[in-house]
């Protein structure tokens, strides 16, 4: 294998070419995501540190119920039509245009729509709903910014369907630059929750602007209900799939916002972003991927079963590890990275990964549903989580408070997820064993990892940075060389899906 620095640049520039195969399209578009969300995620971790050093738990809570109260009314006007687009077969360039500018026009009137009634409407119900006049404000200015949002171009859909995944890469970094950016200095600036909100509204401005700038089609008003109605057929599905998912995603928010006080919703949702990082980042990205790979092999359900497998099986070999290293070095991340008065948060986090696990799993098996043409399936199912996780977060937010909150939401997808993977059996033939052989390995590494770890705490504390740094490169040493041995007494399966991809890239 050639590791010189000419073959890996040669690589890694190669890896932004187009190519009109399905395999190296894939693997190509999924190191383009994956580096995307790595530097996406890298970006916000670096702003939800500095401004977590200079803002209180109340300030995250606060705009955390503003975003809550705008994306309540946002959730039940979805229509899932743009995911439609993606899904539908291809026709002429005018019959292409005419679905295009249908459902840029249904999104114009309904975006203008939605900011009047935030402002007039759902910010002061919100308020009042809350108990909190301070979110009035929060509130009326995200709906000001919502304005930017009716005037993008769906030229970017159009980007995940030509899986032209190198122009999908300079758009969706464009937006989150031009927030960290501006986040970061208003915070030094205005020292509360308006740093976050200024972010916010150069986010959503720079993707207006560079929406336009990375695809040629330019919306125009039009109107074709035929088209409409084509595409409401299959979108109906993903737009209902969107409110049970909001539910499924914000109840929690909900109930702890409304039963306990806005700090405790600042820890409880900083604490989810941290556990969720490692896992749902990762296999989220995929999602723009395998949505348009499942769609174009969606009769072959051998081919589906192969390729869910291979790429399962190397979202789990990094996620779990990394799962598994934020358990057992969770109240060293916190006071090092957060700050002493973030220590509440430890006992959320440890919950929250095993829902991160299961929400991975959830990112990679409902593109394929999508991709078949039954996104009803894990609409229906995510309706069951939502009715599990809401019967048991009002209880248990009253004994455990923001805890509670999070075994809720944990129990619930737990559930669903294995409804899913009976579901996932019967459509690609894919059984509970041949899961368990793609995370087995894994597991046994990060517990080989996070045990030597434990242990090495007992005698010599990470009680400071230097050695906090020094375990987290010892975990990550620990369980490469525990998942290479393990691969190769196993028949070296991941070490063939790593040749894969290097030959695909």
């Amino acid at each position: 294998m050639d590791l010189s620095l000419g073959n890996i640049s040669k690589k890694f520039f190669g890896a932004w070419q187009g190519s009109e195969q399905t395999g190296k399209q894939v693997v190509r578009g999924g190191f383009i995501i994956f580096f995307e969300r790595f530097i996406i995620k890298i970006l916000y971790f670096i702003r939800t540190v500095i401004l977590a050093r200079l803002l209180f738990p109340n300030d995250f809570g606060l705009f955390g119920l503003a975003t809550l109260i705008m994306t309540i009314p946002e959730t039940f006007l979805q229509h899932g039509m743009t995911a439609a687009i993606v899904q539908r077969q291809s026709g002429n360039e005018q019959d292409n245009k005419e679905c295009l500018d249908s459902v840029w026009t249904i999104n114009w009137v309904k975006n203008i729509f939605l900011a009047a009634f935030l402002f007039f409407v759902a910010a002061p119900f919100g308020a009042s709903f809350f108990h909190n006049s301070d979110v009035l404000l929060f509130a009326r200015a995200l709906a000001i910014i919502y304005l930017f949002t009716s005037l993008e171009s769906l030229g970017v859909i159009l980007l995940q369907k030509e899986m032209k995944f190198n122009r999908q890469f300079f758009y969706d970094i464009s937006g989150v630059i031009a927030e960290v950016v501006v986040g970061i200095s208003a915070a030094f600036i205005f020292k509360n929750a308006w740093a976050l909100m200024a972010g916010m509204a150069a986010n959503r401005a720079t993707y207006m602007v560079v929406s336009y700038l990375v695809h040629p089609y330019r919306p125009s008003l039009n109107f074709n209900w035929n088209k409409l109605k084509e595409l409401f057929h299959f979108g109906k599905w993903i737009g209902f799939g969107g409110i049970v998912t909001f539910f499924v995603s914000q109840g929690d928010n909900l109930v702890v916002g409304k039963m306990l006080d806005v700090s405790s919703l600042g820890i409880y949702q900083i604490a989810f972003a941290l556990a969720t990082l490692p896992a749902v980042e990762l296999a989220r990205s995929l999602n723009s991927i395998l949505f348009p790979l499942y769609a174009k092999i969606q009769s072959d359900k051998l081919l589906l079963n192969v390729s869910f497998i291979k790429i399962a099986r190397l979202v789990f070999a990094l996620i779990i590890p990394a799962s598994f290293g934020l358990v057992v070095l969770a109240k060293e991340i916190v006071f090092f990275i957060y700050g002493e008065r973030w220590l509440a948060m430890v006992p959320i986090l440890c919950v929250v990964v095993l829902y991160a696990f299961f929400k991975a799993l959830d990112y990679l098996i409902n593109p394929l549903f999508a991709g078949i043409g039954k996104p009803q399936t894990t609409v229906l199912i995510s309706i069951f989580q939502a009715a599990v996780m809401f019967l048991l977060v009002v209880p248990l937010v009253k004994i455990f408070g923001a805890l509670g909150a999070a075994l809720a939401t944990t129990g619930g997808i737990c559930l669903a997820e294995l409804i899913l993977l009976l579901r996932l059996k019967k459509e690609i033939n894919l059984s509970f064993l041949a899961m368990a052989k793609v995370i087995i390995l894994p597991v046994l590494g990060s517990l080989i990892m996070s045990g030597l770890i434990f242990f090495a705490k007992q005698s010599l504390p990470a009680d400071n940075l230097l050695l906090f740094i020094s375990y987290i490169i010892l975990g990550i040493l620990i369980y490469a060389g525990a998942i290479f041995l393990l691969d190769k007494i196993s028949g070296r399966r991941f070490y063939e899906s790593f040749l894969w991809i290097k030959k695909n890239v």
